[in-house]
């Protein structure tokens, strides 16, 4: 065992200070071991950290004059002695059996480190015999497969926040790719259209994850340049289906806030609403698809003896008819009669049971604005929830680009509560969340506090890293992710047994949120 340094202070149980010796090379990210009890427990290298004792008053007091500095530097001998390194390393913890465990006593000063050996690293980072695990590449500085708990990941729910360009689609685009050799439901809601290009595989293991990739484009938008651009690029025009949304399966507080938002809504119609709404849909959970104006006149017949009398009552129904035909005749997510179609193509209606089988469905929601992608949004997660609350479906894996734009922490948003129960009790169900966001700070604390996996990538905003300190109790310190780039990751939470870093995965299949690049002329 290779003696590389001496302990020189031990502030708490989770890191201790070291002087390195002279003439030992040492890197952040090393792994390192110091004894505690007799026990070999390993930590990592978060900080090397060059002192000069020549910087100490009493002794630049002396340099005054040329021949003073001389007798230091060469009689003395004392130039090296008086310059030298510290490193920080953060305490991982030591095995017992299968399971990482953390000792609760500092290391004591004067404790000799030593250099982690392969074979030790290998089998403090073996994933435990009792779970289900991917990896999405190796631990940084070895060749060890950087494992992750899969069950963990996907039921307890995980985030993955990074500032934009540092790769969070990348990543995201791995794990999916991992999870999927496992055959469970994949749900990617895609605000950006890049997702697609899963559906075109660039390695050979691509290829099985490309045939389970279902692509399906949300309302009547047009989406030609996007096609036009996924053909010219990948040789092959992109394949998908076109889904709507049946105006009766909107959820009734979601289309009273969506109405109040857009237009407000007096009392007289929220009631006129609430009683006309329950009547028109209690046809049972999958209700029939009617025209608009077969649906609205059931809302005013059945909430008419709600309206005020006389005058004010005919006001306010025809203000509430007013307002549901322009809901459901402008907003695009919206299917308003049988064999409905844009641009020749038809139209189908969310199937949520068909979303919950053993595939990667990636809804495109480019082509619709922010108030008509959190509606959509809305309604497929209540939807999700209802038939996984009622079929005890496999676990599903949904993930959710620009989470802070459907659960804001700040500022209202029709989808934010539907995020919110899945994050508090989708579990029970098998329903997990993947949230991720380049603006942690903005996104909703009790989603973010649901999630026990925290994938960090590289983060600058100080705001994003003051957030990052307070939800991930794991991360001493979130200072060093200013410096990852765009290959490394910190994970953190219940689904590693200890933080680590590591470089992501090459993609198996094609990556389609890399940004247009500068051409020299």
């Amino acid at each position: 065992m290779e003696k590389i340094g001496v302990v020189i202070k031990s502030p708490s149980i989770h890191y201790y200070i070291f002087r390195p010796f002279r003439g030992v090379e040492l890197d952040v990210g090393a792994f390192v071991i110091a004894e505690v009890d007799g026990v070999r427990v390993i930590s990592r290298v978060t900080a090397i950290r060059h002192k000069n004792v020549a910087t100490d008053p009493r002794l630049i007091a002396q340099f005054d004059d040329e021949t003073t500095v001389r007798e230091i530097k060469e009689t003395l001998g004392i130039e090296e002695v008086l310059y030298y390194t510290e490193a920080k390393a953060v305490v991982l913890g030591a095995r017992r059996g299968r399971r990482v465990y953390k000792p609760q006593k500092p290391v004591k000063p004067l404790t000799y480190v030593y250099s982690a050996t392969a074979r030790e690293l290998e089998e403090f980072f073996a994933p435990a015999d009792d779970g289900v695990y991917i990896s999405i590449g190796r631990i940084k500085g070895t060749s060890i497969p950087a494992y992750i708990d899969a069950e963990k990941l996907v039921t307890q729910h995980c985030a993955i926040l990074a500032s934009t360009g540092a790769g969070k689609s990348w990543l995201a685009g791995v794990i999916v790719e991992r999870l999927s050799l496992l055959d469970i439901p994949i749900v990617i809601i895609d605000p950006h259209g890049e997702y697609s290009a899963m559906s075109i595989p660039a390695t050979e293991e691509g290829n099985a994850v490309a045939e389970k990739t279902r692509i399906y484009v949300v309302g009547k938008v047009d989406v030609s340049p996007v096609d036009e651009a996924f053909k010219k690029k990948y040789g092959k025009p992109r394949s998908y289906v076109r889904v709507g949304i049946n105006p009766r399966s909107i959820p009734l507080r979601t289309l009273e806030k969506i109405l109040d938002m857009l237009y407000t809504l007096s009392d007289a119609q929220k009631r006129i609403l609430e009683e006309g709404w329950q009547w028109a849909t209690s046809y049972g959970e999958r209700q029939p698809l009617t025209t608009v104006e077969e649906l609205v006149n059931e809302v005013l017949e059945g909430g008419k003896h709600a309206a005020p009398p006389g005058y004010a009552g005919e006001m306010a129904m025809r203000g509430l008819e007013g307002r549901l035909k322009s809901l459901f005749y402008t907003s695009p997510v919206f299917i308003t009669k049988y064999g409905d179609a844009f641009q020749g193509e038809p139209i189908k209606l969310l199937d949520p049971e068909a979303y919950l089988t053993p595939a990667i469905h990636i809804f495109d929601i480019s082509g619709l604005d922010g108030l008509d992608q959190q509606i959509f949004v809305a309604v497929l997660l209540d939807q999700l929830y209802r038939t996984a609350a009622r079929r005890k479906n496999l676990a599903t894996f949904i993930v959710i680009e620009e989470a802070h734009n459907f659960a804001p922490a700040s500022t209202p948003a029709v989808s934010k509560s539907y995020i919110v129960k899945i994050a508090r009790e989708g579990r029970k169900f098998g329903l997990g969340l993947c949230l991720i966001t380049q603006r942690p700070s903005r996104l909703d604390p009790d989603v973010a506090s649901q999630a026990m996996t925290q994938i960090f990538k590289r983060m600058i905003n100080p705001h994003d890293l003051k957030y990052v300190s307070t939800v991930a109790e794991h991360l001493d310190d979130p200072r060093p992710l200013r410096a990852l780039d765009e290959t490394e990751a910190v994970i953190t939470g219940i689904s590693v047994p200890v933080p680590i870093v590591a470089v992501v995965d090459t993609r198996w299949t094609r990556h389609g949120g890399t940004a247009p690049s500068l051409k020299r002329k």
